[in-house]
């Protein structure tokens, strides 16, 4: 009987893994840093566009647009792992 279970669950798995596809494989993907300028800002949340054309907003952002920040981030995932400020717009 737990033969039987075991293979269901090793069979639940690899289904997941099927659907997820390219994403399960993003997940264990090398980090990216690039600058990339703020592009908008709402509120407390700028946001910045890398090369990869996905936009990602920054929470709590004291930065203006047109600065350049350091965004470390994952291909294809929305969340930015780390930023800093490169070069400030205002003088």
């Amino acid at each position: 009987m737990w033969k039987l279970a075991l293979i269901f669950i090793v069979a639940g798995i690899v289904i997941i893994l099927a659907l997820l596809g390219s994403s399960a494989k993003n997940l264990f993907s090398a980090a990216i840093t690039e600058d990339v300028p703020v592009k908008l800002k709402k509120d407390n949340n700028c946001v910045v566009e890398p090369s990869d054309k996905i936009p990602r907003v920054i929470s709590n952002c004291n930065y203006a647009i047109g600065d350049i920040l350091s965004v470390t981030y994952k291909p294809k995932q929305p969340a930015i792992e780390k930023y800093e400020l490169k070069n400030s717009s205002n003088p």
